[in-house]
């Protein structure tokens, strides 16, 4: 069986994931998704003070997990 992340709550495609959807969408802590990013396993972006996930990386380490 095959792992297909659902997104809990509508999101318009393109659009960057803050930390908390993405963990959701991903189906892991926000705590674990934090380690993965300072660990620079997932990049980044910085909008003023928020950090979100660009939506490509995210579909990225959904189907590739994060290498």
């Amino acid at each position: 069986q095959v792992f297909k992340p659902e997104p809990t709550t509508p999101h318009v495609p393109g659009q960057p994931w803050n930390i908390i959807e993405a963990a959701k969408f991903l189906r892991v802590s926000d705590r674990h998704l934090i380690r993965q990013i300072d660990l620079g396993k997932i990049k980044t972006i910085l909008i003023g003070r928020r950090r979100l996930i660009p939506d490509a990386e995210l579909q990225r380490v959904a189907t590739q997990g994060v290498n």
